[in-house]
């Protein structure tokens, strides 16, 4: 409500005309109103399946279907339609036909569904659904682009991290205390009775309750090779999962089309960072589930010299370039010399020592790699080599310092970067990579490597 990108004039709760998707409604000045319908079970474990949206509670009520679809009836006015959404601990049920239909990304049935064939299982099912209402099909997935199943919602965590993001991005404290403090007031809310909640009501809780904070900031969440449940409540989201080929975040490390590392993954990071400086935001929150080329290239994509700051959480530790940097022992090893063209290849080394990967790498490819220098994390790599913010900050500069000189001393005209490391290390060392030339990352396939991103010079 707090945000003005948002155009939300009012909250309610319990709301008066709003059918059976009563709980909560959001009220916008433009936009369609949302409403939504909360079912939380003791067991959050039995998942929604068909059965459920077709079975009235009682002989004499209706289904949860017929439930939406009246609703629906009821709020579709003047050639606007609601927007609607189901909010429940249960987890879907993916193994009937047609709740496996569910999008991803919008988390609605209607757009997968309507493409079912006839006599598919979906199809059927389809066919099912729109008999037990009483309506054609074509207008049963009119009502399902419109219902958002937010299901399996059911960990305190990831909820907290949602609205931590929101609270952030509005200059508020985003820490789980402040979180648990908008419990508290939302709580006396419900149990006061009170309706409706504007925004003079809610600028005035919050002053009560000490809830601003010093800065605002961003969170740019981006979905490499899984998805973030939580990632609406981010300030920009980008979503990579199906780009990438495997069916599980393990196995997903290669694109379909290696194209797309900078014809498209890396503009989407650029066009992120211009929408954070739009919004007018210097302070950027990353988060998502990656690996660590595109932990890098986000760093890159909000860099330093975009007077940017950026932070990650790594261990439940802020990591972030605000953060006073430490002197930090990097072990440059002797560079071995292949002799195979102008360009420098380097390893880095901090969970784990990859030299003689990447040698074996490099020796087996036709790469025009002239040198080859590894820099470890001193005095050995290990999952606990950097310990702290500071220390990845002194970390980032050293390694910066090294490949600075290593080019000056060759005189490359590309750096072939090959990383092992924490998530949070990469982001800080992309946010400070500069006055380096072209930039090649590579993927881990475990074993072997692949190109990602060709960071420009």
């Amino acid at each position: 409500m707090l945000n003005p990108a948002e155009d939300i004039v009012g909250v309610e709760i319990e709301a008066k005309n709003a059918g059976n998707v009563d709980d909560v409604v959001v009220r916008r000045r433009a936009a369609a109103d949302e409403h939504y319908q909360v079912k939380y079970s003791v067991d959050g474990r039995h998942p929604i399946d068909q059965a459920w949206w077709v079975t009235p509670a009682t002989s004499k009520g209706k289904s949860p279907l017929q439930r939406f679809w009246q609703s629906w009836r009821t709020l579709s006015r003047d050639g606007q339609r609601p927007h609607m959404g189901l909010y429940t601990n249960r987890p879907i049920d993916v193994s009937d036909p047609v709740l496996a239909l569910q999008d991803g990304r919008t988390g609605t049935l209607g757009p997968r569904l309507r493409l079912a064939k006839e006599r598919s299982e979906a199809g059927r099912g389809r066919k099912r659904w729109a008999s037990h209402v009483g309506v054609a099909e074509a207008d049963l997935l009119e009502m399902l682009d419109h219902l958002v199943l937010l299901t399996g919602q059911s960990a305190w965590a990831g909820l907290v991290t949602s609205v931590s993001d929101r609270m952030a991005a509005v200059g508020l404290k985003g820490d789980e205390l402040a979180a648990e403090q908008g419990v508290q007031a939302i709580r006396a809310w419900v149990t006061g009775a009170r309706g409706e909640v504007d925004r003079q009501a809610l600028a005035a809780e919050i002053a009560r309750r000490g809830l601003h904070g010093e800065a605002r900031q961003a969170t740019v969440v981006v979905q490499g090779i899984d998805r973030d449940p939580w990632a609406a409540g981010a300030t920009v989201s980008l979503d990579w999962v199906d780009l990438f080929e495997g069916d599980h975040p393990r196995a997903r490390r290669q694109l379909r089309d290696p194209g797309h590392w900078n014809g498209r993954l890396l503009p989407e990071l650029e066009g992120a960072e211009r929408t954070i400086h739009a919004l007018g935001f210097d302070r950027v929150l990353v988060r998502g589930y990656m690996r660590l080329p595109a932990w890098f290239a986000t760093g890159v994509a909000f860099g330093d010299t975009r007077s940017l700051r950026v932070a990650s959480v790594q261990g439940g530790q802020r990591w972030g370039s605000d953060s006073t940097p430490v002197d930090f022992p990097v072990h440059v090893s002797a560079p071995v010399e292949l002799g195979a063209g102008g360009e420098l290849a380097v390893g880095l080394s901090v969970t784990n020592d990859l030299a003689e990967d990447v040698l074996a790498y490099l020796r087996g490819s036709a790469l025009p790699v002239g040198r080859f220098v590894a820099i470890a994390a001193a005095p050995a790599p290990s999952r606990t080599a950097i310990p702290d913010a500071a220390s990845a900050m002194g970390w980032a500069l050293a390694v910066r310092q090294v490949v600075r000189d290593q080019v000056r001393a060759t005189g490359a005209s590309k750096v072939h970067l090959f990383l092992s490391g924490p998530a949070g290390g990469a982001l800080l060392l992309g946010h400070l990579w500069n006055r380096i030339p072209s930039t090649q990352l590579y993927e881990d396939l475990s074993p072997g490597y692949a190109p990602a991103f060709l960071i420009p010079g």
